[in-house]
């Protein structure tokens, strides 16, 4: 059973979702959906959504199924012991390598825009002892960080409004110019960036209310941080040309440097101290997922004693993705992975479960 004080609301449950899906996407996503879709990269963004919507519902059902277990101790009564125990692990080096890539690419544009001659190893470090502060937290205490934390989305949109000082609504058209096919395909690029949903698989166990409201908690999530996503993509593609854009890798970033007032001078790098906090609350949010499942296997439900070796790995992956190569091989498995461990692993799970009429616990 989850103990009383490590229980969150629904409303928590909303803003714990929030997090862990936004993080590094944000900068690069208008640059991307422009380049495959041109000016319907925002309907690109929400397809995506819809699709991560629909994925949602996947693992809701699934963990309904055990509202008081996490995937690592539902996955031993739908497939076995051994079975179970494999895939456990399996899912904790998902995560790992996911929040090694979150962190190496974090490192990445930190680097590039503000600290360039900061080593590399002292940015990792200098996050990681951040995100570890929070990550040995029990769930309500990083809930609670989580709410908080999320109002920096709302600032960030109100700086982004400042751009439409510059718009120029005529860059988008023709809307539909590469047509609805490759639409619907280049949503599958704005997929990635909206990861992180996977939370539900360690935390749904320990969210107060009726299964219907954690469905609605997630849902709500998933939506707001979808539509931050589309508003960001939007702004971007009105404010820098067709010709531009392909030039430009962090349009939000380009987008409010040439903005200053009085006092003051950069918007661009207010913008960017916001997202490096909401980065670091989805790097402790993936943590966490790792750690709950490592305190199980060795800590006997510890997490706190897992939260130092598993950062020492995350670490060790996120300095060896140093070299663009390694990086983009980083991106290319994880694309893989993603889809394995969020999308048909737990499709496979529920079917299985329903036809071998696992009991709920």
């Amino acid at each position: 059973m989850i103990p009383e004080k490590n229980r969150i609301t629904q409303g928590q449950l909303m803003f714990f979702v929030m997090q862990s899906q936004v993080g590094v996407g944000i900068l690069s996503l208008p640059h991307k959906m422009q380049a495959i879709s041109k000016g319907a990269g925002w309907i690109s963004t929400l397809i995506a959504g819809l699709a991560v919507q629909v994925v949602i519902l996947i693992l809701w059902a699934l963990c309904r199924r055990f509202p008081s277990d996490t995937i690592f101790s539902f996955l031993p009564k739908i497939t076995g012991n051994l079975l179970g125990n494999l895939l456990g692990f399996a899912y904790i080096g998902y995560f790992l390598f996911f929040t090694g890539t979150l962190l190496s690419k974090f490192a990445d544009i930190t680097g590039k825009w503000v600290l360039q001659t900061t080593p590399r190893w002292a940015l990792l470090i200098l996050t990681l002892l951040t995100c570890i502060y929070l990550a040995k937290e029990n769930v309500r205490v990083m809930a609670r960080m989580f709410v908080i934390s999320s109002l920096t989305i709302i600032v960030m949109v109100i700086l982004s409004l400042l751009g439409y000082a510059n718009a120029n609504f005529s860059y988008m058209f023709p809307i539909l110019e590469v047509g609805w096919w490759k639409i619907i395909k280049s949503a599958n690029e704005a997929v990635y960036p909206l990861v992180g949903y996977e939370v539900l698989l360690v935390i749904y166990s320990f969210v107060e209310g009726k299964e219907g409201g954690k469905l609605k908690a997630a849902s709500l999530g998933n939506m707001v941080i979808t539509l931050f996503y589309a508003f960001e993509v939007f702004t971007c593609l009105v404010i820098f040309s067709p010709g531009v854009m392909p030039f430009v890798s962090e349009p939000p970033l380009y987008m409010l440097k040439g903005f200053s007032f009085q006092i003051i001078q950069r918007i661009d790098l207010i913008f960017f101290s916001l997202w490096i906090f909401i980065v670091g609350t989805a790097t402790s949010s993936w943590l966490y997922m790792s750690t709950a499942g490592l305190g199980r296997f060795f800590h006997r439900g510890e997490h706190k004693k897992a939260v130092l070796y598993a950062a020492l790995i995350v670490f060790i992956l996120a300095m060896i993705a140093q070299d663009p190569a390694i990086s983009d091989l980083y991106d290319r498995i994880l694309k893989i992975a993603h889809y394995t461990f969020a999308v048909g692993l737990p499709l496979i799970l529920l079917i299985f479960s329903y036809f071998s009429r696992t009991r709920r616990a």
